[in-house]
C-alpha cells in the first residue's frame, strides 16, 4: 500500500522524489526519477528540518505541524509529519506544489492506514 502511494506521489509532475522516512531519518521506501537524488542522502538532515520545525510549533503554542515546505533554486521540499515517520518530497519547483499537495492530500489516508 506505501509503495503504491509513493508511486502515485512520484507520478505527479513536478515530482523527483517520494519517500516514506523513519521518524529518525532513515529511508523505508521510496520512489524517484532517474537522475533525481537519492532520498537517503536528504533523509537524515530532513527529518531534523521537521524536528526544529516541530519545535518551533511548540514553541508558538501550535498544537501540531501539517506541512514543511523548502524553497531552493532548483527545486522544492515538501515534509509531512506521520504517526512514527515522514513523508518527503522533493519537487523540480515550487510551481509544483500546488498539484503535489493535492496528491499529498489524496493519498496520505493510505499511507497512515498501511502504517497502522
Amino acid at each position: 500500500m506505501v509503495e503504491e502511494a509513493l508511486k502515485e506521489l512520484k507520478a505527479t509532475r513536478g515530482v523527483r522524489v517520494a519517500a516514506l522516512l523513519s521518524e529518525d531519518g532513515f529511508v523505508v521506501e521510496e520512489a524517484r526519477e532517474e537522475g533525481a537524488p537519492e532520498a537517503s542522502l536528504l533523509s537524515a538532515r530532513a527529518a531534523t528540518v521537521l524536528g526544529t520545525a516541530q519545535a518551533l510549533a511548540q514553541t508558538l503554542g501550535q498544537e501540531g505541524l501539517e506541512e514543511v515546505m523548502v524553497e531552493y533554486p532548483e527545486g522544492a521540499l515538501l515534509l509531512a509529519p506521520l504517526p512514527g515517520h515522514h513523508l518527503l518530497l522533493f519537487l523540480d519547483g515550487v510551481k509544483s506544489l500546488g498539484r503535489a499537495r493535492l496528491t499529498l492530500k489524496k493519498v496520505l489516508p493510505k499511507i497512515e492506514e498501511a502504517l497502522r
